[in-house]
């Protein structure tokens, strides 16, 4: 079950992309080209060069996004930004932007939808192996969630859609199968999830929950949240917290009287018993 804890007041427009490391939590703010990172009880936040989507990976002194342009690097210390070097990455980046990815397992993923019309343009998911990006599928119209929930088996949603696919992948990333998981009711999107223990847990756009589902897609319950757009969700094995962004983008005058805390991100101690 859930047990509120914290609400970190980020005011973010679209927050998104979580990663925990050991001594710091970090997201983005993807409208706003905005880096948060949540270190000893304090906030701080980067306005970047680069747009960025997800956060890969964070540790003392540096921080590695998704962004337009590809793979990045954030100096901690100094806020100074690289742009790694990967070929093969050829799609109009004018036209489309980073979405979400992650590691997923040995698998590094990073995908993008196209930022005007996804529902005409469908989007990209890459494997980044080997200093390139090798496109994976090019079928999703908006690629979210990318949970792996055993080695090589990893959901990746079409939020569009309403769709969780699986995706076998072989040991150097090679796609395999894939297979329809899950598919939600309209109007509700799946986004950025997460693997706690035995079970899936998936954000809910437009849903204003957390779906946990077990691992043959089967949904066992929703966990309601003081937001109607919630976008990812990471799991803290050391502190049994769970991690939890949001989103104002786009909502109402009336939605934002009831979803008032809409755009921040939360912590929640958890408890889900398997």
């Amino acid at each position: 079950m859930f047990d509120f804890d914290n609400a970190i007041e980020c005011n973010c427009d679209l927050g998104e992309g979580l990663a925990i490391g050991c001594d710091s939590v970090a997201w983005v703010d993807i409208n706003q080209d905005t880096i948060f990172i949540h270190r000893n009880d304090r906030l701080s936040k980067f306005k970047t060069q680069f747009k960025p989507s997800v956060i890969f990976s964070i540790d003392k002194d540096e921080l590695v996004f998704g962004s337009n342009a590809g793979i990045c690097c954030l100096d901690i210390n100094s806020g100074d930004e690289r742009l790694l070097s990967l070929e093969n990455f050829n799609h109009n980046r004018q036209k489309y932007r980073s979405n979400d990815g992650g590691f997923c397992g040995d698998h590094q993923l990073l995908s993008f939808m196209h930022r005007n019309d996804p529902v005409k343009n469908l989007g990209f998911v890459y494997l980044v192996k080997d200093e390139s990006f090798c496109l994976l599928d090019d079928s999703l119209h908006i690629p979210n969630s990318f949970i792996e929930i055993e080695p090589s088996k990893i959901l990746i949603s079409d939020s569009l859609k309403g769709q969780i696919w699986l995706y076998q992948l072989d040991d150097t990333g090679n796609l395999v199968e894939k297979t329809l998981w899950a598919q939600l009711e309209k109007g509700i999107a799946p986004d950025g999830g997460c693997l706690v223990g035995d079970f899936v847990f998936v954000a809910l756009w437009d849903g204003a929950t957390i779906a946990v589902f077990d691992k043959s897609g089967k949904l066992i319950k929703n966990l309601p949240l003081p937001v109607i757009r919630p976008t990812n969700c990471k799991y803290d094995t050391v502190r049994s917290q769970l991690w939890v962004t949001s989103a104002s983008e786009g909502l109402s005058k009336e939605q934002l009287i009831r979803y008032p805390l809409s755009g921040n991100t939360f912590v929640y101690n958890l408890e889900f018993g398997s």
